[in-house]
């Protein structure tokens, strides 16, 4: 329960930062970037990135007139708090 606790924390921390982001430059990006670290080893981790891929096509495929795009960079905790903080940091400075 600890390693979902923490990879959520570091997940939220993460969106909250680039939704920060986004708003400062809402008018310039026709993306907006999302940051998903998941433990891609884990049953969990795969369902749950299928299931945020596949929720995401079926947005944009009923909502067509939407310029703006969210753009998905999944990367790997592989099990481990650090790993996925060191994921969550990378995303944000890339």
């Amino acid at each position: 329960m600890k390693r979902a606790r923490g990879g959520a924390i570091v997940l939220f921390l993460l969106l909250a930062v680039d939704f920060g982001i986004a708003q400062n430059t809402i008018g310039k990006a026709d993306g907006f970037h999302v940051g998903v670290i998941l433990d891609l080893g884990s049953p969990v981790g795969k369902v749950a990135r299928t299931s945020v891929l596949l929720a995401v096509q079926d947005f944009y495929a009923a909502h067509r007139n939407y310029s703006t795009k969210l753009v998905l960079h999944v990367r790997d905790s592989m099990g481990s708090d650090i790993k996925a903080a060191s994921a969550g940091m990378y995303v944000c400075m890339h």
